[in-house]
């Protein structure tokens, strides 16, 4: 799958997006956006986030985390994980912590995140990526289909690649 305009470690306009292993010194404001957005809500520790974080810099890790940049400064970061639901453990693999700081959003930070995703996850032999989401159109916008609504208005969605 190619990204037209777009190579892991470059920059397109002003953003550039690559695996957050090619920019540890970035990893704790990353964990730091995972935990205040999602982290303390669901009863996770600093600590254990920022673990997860380091783990997801290793080169043999299947999991791995990114990081979108603007003039060397990270502006979002997102996730390719196993796993994202205990209620869906039958799917795998999973983009996961979408997150683009509030200044950035709306500029095409999260739409180069998804796709270096995708195509880290097709190029690994993947046929299909799930997410969970309580704003579906976003991903719709890219490609994204709705599996099924659940909750307090979440919503399951696939890409098939």
């Amino acid at each position: 799958m190619t990204i037209p305009g777009t190579i892991p470690g470059t920059t397109t306009g002003t953003i550039s997006v690559d695996f957050l292993r090619n920019h540890r010194d970035c990893l704790e404001i990353c964990a730091d956006w995972e935990y205040v957005t999602w982290g303390k809500s669901y009863g996770w520790t600093r600590e254990n986030v920022l673990k997860s974080y380091h783990d997801m810099t290793e080169d043999d890790n299947v999991e791995q985390a990114f990081i979108a940049l603007s003039e060397g400064k990270p502006v979002g970061t997102a996730l390719l994980i196993e796993n994202d639901h205990k209620d869906y453990k039958h799917f795998r693999p999973w983009l996961a912590a979408l997150y683009v700081d509030a200044p950035h959003r709306r500029k095409g930070v999260a739409r180069k995140l998804v796709k270096l995703v995708e195509k880290t996850a097709h190029e690994r032999g993947e046929k299909q990526l799930f997410l969970y989401t309580l704003t579906p159109e976003i991903y719709r916008a890219m490609g994204w289909k709705i599996v099924e609504q659940f909750g307090d208005n979440k919503f399951l969605m696939k890409i098939i690649f």
